[in-house]
């Protein structure tokens, strides 16, 4: 497996393995150690780095670190203090970690920019405002705190020299001299008439007599008690500076290039700079320059391309492992590997034996790397994904983790322009070069369309193509409003069997259902429910008219997810089967029959009449409020379910089906206690056994005990009590063994 493990386990028995993935290529800041060593927050947690020896370790969420992104690292004595992007301050010490929240005195809502070790406290700048404290808590350091003197409501950037602190907020720049004290007014100084307009959002010190900001605004110095932008970038809202540095050669900037201030103008510095990698902070660390690499624009911040550093004026990379973003959709598995689309780094891919990589327009002859969503296997060999406005891409990648030997061919309705020549692109009849998701039925490929915004009138709907892409012999179908479909901006497809396609429609547009001959290609035979050029919408039952995402039960029938909940298709009508409220973004049915649902708050399971929410509280799920072709899927192999999301991929796997003997029954089943008590027969070894009783949600019941299986009987009561008809989730133990079973109860 790719993903990290923990155990959640419910009342001691019935026990989910969570796993998460996400993205470390984000760098937000590099801190220097002791050592020569230095350490990266990143979007995806905290990297340690030996210019000699490559990466050291790597604390991520959920097992080394207690939230996924760290955005500012400071290390006072042999604590590590990290900010975190929307979980507090957090606090390493020796193996284990503490959180500080609102609760301990961190203002605002958990994203923290800044932490900074200055005059025997940890100064702490927040999406709330400021805060000073140590180990024992914080105190929030407001204008009511302070004589009026500071009234910033959110702190971006804490930095010193000497006695001197500087704060960076959304009223300009403060300062703040530690020879006095932070409640007296006279200890302040308030730099907003001079940099509220500026758009300072960091601040940075290379002497007493330099002191620098920059950010959103540009870059400005301090000069005297005034400020003066050395460089304006004010009217270029995406040239936003992210690093500055006062190096040998002068003051360097990270923008959307290195570049370096000479006699009053800016200049490149350094050649061989990634092309639309924007630099997201520097740092000069054992006589070398260091970067992050962005992506794009300062404002993709979950989404890099690693660590860069200057070698004899010429710029190199180093890769992060791991995936490549956080953001993202579609996923398929061929044979071991997985293909994830994503947002904005292209179609990723993830080879047991080698790790993480991307196919895009810079890794391969891709024709983009933005909004590839789809990702899908058919008949054929190799996978298919889509890369949004560039057509439908089909990669065949021989198994391996190079891309030397990889074949791809591009389908497009029109010609792509400003691509590389050595994109092979296939003008085919796909209804426009916009693709939403990817399935398949019956050995074809389903590919949904949507007629983009900006061009509304131009055709869209549903694409079939079967056959081998190399072989050049692929049979195109389309269906349109023409042919009876109800809405021409497809959302997404779910193939039922051979012969059955339900489809969503974008815009609250509800749903509708197409029964085929079991050729997706052949058109003759299409029936149209609930009718040609009609939906299913909330008259036939629907929560909602929106509907995201389908699935298919244990008992055959279709589960619905829309944007108020979840219900089932009983043939004639939409029903209501679970208390789920809000937004259902992607379903799947596990090896237990469990139905599981990706909501706007929680993933939830529903077994039956019981639904259990998950949420940070009681798994490491942290939900996210992108409501935008989220997916999920399952893997029968190993009984995991997948969901994509804005912060990575999550998944889980029920551990009921772990430990079952396929000898021990116990019986009768179901079991009617006023008619006889239930046994065990089992070819296990003669010792006690004790069987512990649970709801299917995790409550513990009772036990019973016998000398030995053969002994073990039951008559329904447990602790005095008759136990309800219903399924019954039992753990049996012995000296040697730990089975997990189920029981039926009917009274």
């Amino acid at each position: 497996m790719i993903v990290s493990y923990l155990a959640l386990t419910i009342i001691g028995s019935i026990s989910f393995n969570w796993g998460f993935e996400t993205s470390q290529s984000y760098m937000f800041s590099i801190i220097p150690g002791d050592d020569g060593t230095f350490w990266c927050a990143t979007a995806g947690g905290i990297i340690h780095y030996d210019p000699e020896n490559g990466w050291l370790e790597s604390f991520i969420y959920p097992d080394q670190m207690p939230w996924i992104s760290a955005t500012d690292i400071c290390f006072a004595d042999s604590q590590m203090w990290v900010a975190t992007g929307g979980g507090g301050l957090a606090l390493k010490q020796g193996t284990t970690w503490e959180v500080f929240s609102s609760y301990e005195g961190i203002p605002g809502s958990g994203y923290v920019y800044s932490v900074y070790n200055s005059g025997g406290y940890i100064w702490v700048g927040t999406d709330g405002g400021l805060s000073r404290g140590n180990t024992s808590g914080f105190l929030s350091i407001d204008s009511d705190l302070t004589g009026g003197a500071f009234t910033a409501g959110e702190v971006t950037d804490i930095t010193g020299i000497d006695n001197t602190v500087y704060f960076a907020t959304d009223r300009g720049v403060y300062a703040l001299d530690l020879s006095g004290s932070v409640f007296n007014p006279d200890s302040w100084t308030s730099y907003e008439d001079s940099t509220l307009t500026l758009g300072i959002d960091n601040i940075y010190i290379a002497s007493v007599d330099s002191v620098f900001g920059y950010g959103t605004g540009g870059i400005s110095q301090k000069v005297g008690d005034s400020w003066k932008r050395l460089l304006n970038y004010s009217a270029s809202a995406d040239s936003v500076v992210t690093g500055l540095l006062v190096t040998e050669d002068g003051l360097i900037a990270a923008c959307n290039k290195v570049i370096l201030y000479n006699s009053g103008s800016w200049e490149l510095y350094g050649s061989g700079y990634p092309v639309e990698s924007y630099a997201s902070c520097l740092s000069e660390i054992s006589d070398r320059i260091w970067c992050g690499y962005g992506l794009r624009d300062a404002n993709c911040c979950d989404t890099g391309k690693g660590l860069g550093y200057l070698d004899n004026g010429i710029w190199e990379i180093v890769p992060v492992p791991g995936m490549a973003g956080q953001s993202c959709y579609q996923i398929t598995l061929d044979e071991d590997r997985i293909y994830l689309g994503s947002h904005r780094i292209g179609l990723m891919a993830y080879y047991p034996d080698s790790g993480w990589t991307a196919f895009n327009k810079y890794t391969t002859d891709m024709p983009h790397t933005l909004r590839t969503y789809s990702a899908a296997r058919a008949g054929c060999s190799g996978v298919f994904t889509g890369s949004y406005h560039y057509g439908l891409s089909w990669i065949d990648d021989r198994g391996t983790y190079s891309m030397d030997d990889d074949t791809i061919i591009t389908y497009v309705s029109d010609s792509l322009v400003g691509v590389s020549p050595e994109v092979v692109q296939i003008v085919s009849p796909l209804l426009n070069n916009q693709v939403v998701m990817l399935t398949s039925q019956s050995g074809a490929l389903l590919i949904a369309q949507e007629a983009f915004w900006q061009t509304p009138d131009e055709p869209s709907g549903i694409v079939a193509v079967s056959g081998e892409p190399e072989e050049g012999n692929l049979q195109w179908a389309t269906r349109i409003e023409s042919d009876g479909l109800a809405n021409k901006n497809i959302q997404m497809l779910f193939p039922c069997g051979d012969d059955s396609l339900w489809i969503a429609f974008a815009a609250e547009s509800g749903c509708q259902l197409l029964v085929h001959g079991g050729d997706p290609v052949d058109k003759t035979m299409d029936t149209w429910y609930p009718g040609y050029d009609q939906a299913y919408n909330t008259s036939w039952g629907l929560p909602s008219n929106q509907v995201f995402c389908f699935a298919r039960n244990a008992d055959g029938d279709i589960l619905v997810g829309t944007g108020n909940g979840l219900c089932r298709w009983n043939g004639s009508v939409f029903v209501e089967i679970a208390e789920i409220t809000g937004s259902i973004k992607s379903i799947q049915v596990d090896n237990n029959g469990v139905i599981w649902c990706m909501a706007e708050d929680a993933i939830y399971s529903v077994e039956g009449v019981n639904v259990t929410r998950f949420t940070s509280t009681n798994s490491i799920y942290i939900p996210s409020n992108r409501v935008e072709n989220e997916f999920s899927y399952f893997n029968p192999d190993d009984g995991t379910v997948y969901f994509s999301s804005l912060l990575g991929l999550w998944s889980v796997s029920s551990q009921q089906n772990q430990g079952e003997s396929a000898d021990l029954l116990f019986y009768p089943q179901p079991f009617l206690p006023a008619e006889e008590e239930l046994h065990i027969v089992w070819s296990g070894s003669d010792e006690s056994i004790e069987v512990k009783f649970f709801s299917l949600t995790g409550e513990y019941l009772g036990f019973v005990q016998a000398d030995s299986w053969f002994d073990w009987t039951w008559n329904g009561i447990l602790d005095g009590s008759s136990l309800a008809s219903g399924v019954y989730i039992v753990l049996i133990e012995t000296n040697s063994d730990v089975i997990r079973s189920k029981i039926a109860v009917v009274r």
